[in-house]
């Protein structure tokens, strides 16, 4: 009797190793396939980056809805060189590329004229625009990223303006 039940533990314990070999290949081939679709493609951050330049553009614009004084004090005291500088953005950081990878630009509109912007400023590699109206196809995915935020701001003498920034970042070499 000890004989048989020998006989059937060696037979169980076979089968059972066959089934931990199988077992053991499936995680290993879950953990392959979840790894080589992590990995696969590269992170593409180029909108969450245009997305951050422009609340960042936002937040030297504008404070608790009022428009900053160093930026608006009955006239518009921004212009192309000073931009930057006053909303502490670098377009200039990695020296390998020739033109910048970055472009933003910046319109006030009136509110009883929503048609014609009082005034733009912008900075950066205008060349990126084009880029903007074609995005939407997924075949030029290659292309630079546009984002468009628009809020309301006011002046000290409460007079309401449209505030629209386009953020642009190009970055193709590295995101895509």
């Amino acid at each position: 009797m000890n004989r048989i039940l020998e006989k059937n533990k060696k037979g169980t314990n076979k089968i059972l190793s066959i089934y931990w070999f199988a077992i053991l290949i499936l995680i290993a081939g879950g953990i392959f396939a979840m790894v080589y679709t992590f990995y696969n493609r590269p992170y593409d951050v180029r909108e969450l980056e245009a997305n951050v330049m422009a609340n960042k553009i936002a937040d030297c614009l504008s404070n608790k809805g009022y428009l900053e004084k160093e930026i608006f004090n009955g006239n518009f005291l921004l212009n192309e060189d000073n931009f930057l500088e006053k909303c502490n953005l670098n377009f200039n950081i990695e020296e390998r590329w020739e033109e910048p990878q970055y472009y933003t630009k910046v319109s006030f509109y009136n509110l009883a004229d929503m048609d014609t912007s009082i005034f733009d400023v912008a900075n950066g590699n205008k060349n990126l625009i084009s880029s903007c109206e074609i995005q939407k196809d997924k075949e030029y995915e290659k292309l630079a990223k546009c984002v468009e935020r628009r809020f309301y701001s006011l002046d000290e003498e409460n007079n309401q303006y449209l505030i629209k920034i386009l953020s642009v970042v190009r970055k193709t070499e590295k995101n895509v």
